[in-house]
């Protein structure tokens, strides 16, 4: 039985390219529209740019989609009685897909910190935290980088990469005699519970006190604002819509129906409504105060946001028109070098408001053509210096941990079993 059905199932999921892709380029239009001087623009412009700064919220979509393919082995293996996934290779792959590109990177801005002196209160905490990933666990830690702000997410990211496979684990362990899948999916959503139960606790007893707190006063001051809405474990619940999303896909694939449901163009019409609803929900909050509309005040509308792109990730898989139309060649190329995007834009920018543009700063820019071209020049360095990134760092690496052998072994030792 495992031989016929666990080999067969795809391992490239429809649609997931496409999103990341948006994701990526959401969070960078986020920063470049915090540029523009808001007051000096015309209404509609306001509206668009109100809109566009609300791309913060591709880091919400990075959390689902990695909870949603990073669980879809473990959740193949589970539905179709295989063992529980090598956690070496899980390592190894996660390690190389972050460490070669997030370690250059950061510790060029540690260099370049240090070189230019640039004011960095807590420099060698902070930076031993960016190392370790530790960083998100305190306020005066949270941004390891004076000079680029987004390193903050790595560290969360990395906090439950360590947090799916323990449940999973926990999942194996509890199901072992008898594979059932209403009650893997109960076991997630109480998983899900726990978490939003934990990080009410975090709310309660580790929220910081007001003194120093807020943008005005610094990097730190503004973690000091964030915190306890961003924290680790809260964000671990974004990741863990994902891992839902993901079991649901496998059992999907497991289905009869599925296939004839496919023909319909049904999943096309769900996919597609869970898109634009979840663009419409954007349009309509973009005026709203930030931790606003979610739970215990989590950023980026957590959890109504983030299931209508659970939903979306669901349900593209099996469509026939709008998961090509997502993973387009510009969208697949985008997600291929997003990590670097990711990670070197906001380092761009921050340069060159030092030592270039010295206007290119949270509402500097007045006039909008200079910001469009500002703009597209950010971008396209940043796709140059990413490409550069994946070429010639990332994908080496990447392409020696696909060759670890273990989970082959693995599963050619499940095949002799079922066979």
């Amino acid at each position: 039985m495992l031989k016929h059905t666990l080999r067969e199932q795809p391992n490239h999921l429809a649609g997931a390219d496409g999103l990341r892709a948006l994701a990526c380029l959401g969070v960078i239009f986020h920063h470049l529209a915090q540029t523009m001087a808001v007051p000096l623009q015309k209404p509609s412009v306001q509206e668009l740019q109100s809109l566009l700064i609300l791309g913060n919220v591709g880091v919400s979509i990075f959390f689902v989609l990695s909870g949603y393919l990073l669980a879809y082995p473990f959740w193949k293996r589970y539905l179709y009685n295989g063992e529980y996934p090598g956690i070496k290779q899980y390592v190894v792959r996660r390690a190389a897909r972050i460490m070669p590109g997030y370690y250059f990177v950061f510790i060029l801005c540690m260099i370049l910190v240090l070189t230019l002196n640039i004011d960095s209160e807590h420099f060698w905490l902070r930076s031993l935290t960016g190392l370790t990933f530790t960083s998100g666990f305190h306020y005066t830690t949270f941004f390891p980088s004076e000079i680029n702000g987004p390193f903050w997410s790595i560290g969360f990211e990395i906090f439950s990469y360590i947090l799916m496979p323990l449940f999973m684990y926990g999942l194996f362990k509890l199901f072992r005699k008898k594979r059932s899948f209403p009650a893997a999916m109960l076991y997630w959503v109480g998983v899900l519970v726990v978490i939003v139960a934990a990080n009410q606790l975090i709310h309660r007893f580790l929220t910081p006190g007001e003194e120093l707190r807020g943008w005005d006063y610094g990097l730190i001051g503004g973690a000091k604002f964030w915190m306890p809405n961003y924290n680790p474990v809260g964000f671990f619940g974004h990741f863990s819509i994902g891992i839902i999303a993901s079991g649901l896909v496998c059992r999907f694939q497991k289905a009869e129906r599925t296939a004839k449901l496919r023909t319909t163009g049904l999943f096309d019409v769900l996919s597609a409504v869970s898109l634009i609803a979840a663009a419409l929900f954007l349009w309509l909050a973009r005026h709203k105060p930030e931790f606003s509309l979610s739970i215990q005040h989590q950023p980026f509308f957590f959890p109504f946001f983030t299931i209508l792109i659970g939903c979306f990730l669901m349900t593209v898989p099996f469509s026939r028109w709008v998961g090509k139309g997502m993973d387009n060649p510009f969208f697949r190329y985008t997600a291929k070098v997003s990590f670097g995007l990711y990670i070197w834009h906001n380092l761009l920018m921050t340069l060159a408001v030092k030592y270039w543009i010295k206007d290119f700063h949270f509402g500097g820019i007045m006039a909008l053509d200079r910001w469009i071209w500002l703009s597209l020049g950010v971008i396209a360095v940043s796709y140059a210096i990413a490409s550069l990134s994946y070429f010639l760092l990332e994908k080496p690496i990447l392409d020696r941990s696909h060759r670890y052998k273990g989970s082959r072994r693995t599963l050619k030792n499940e095949t002799k079993k079922a066979a």
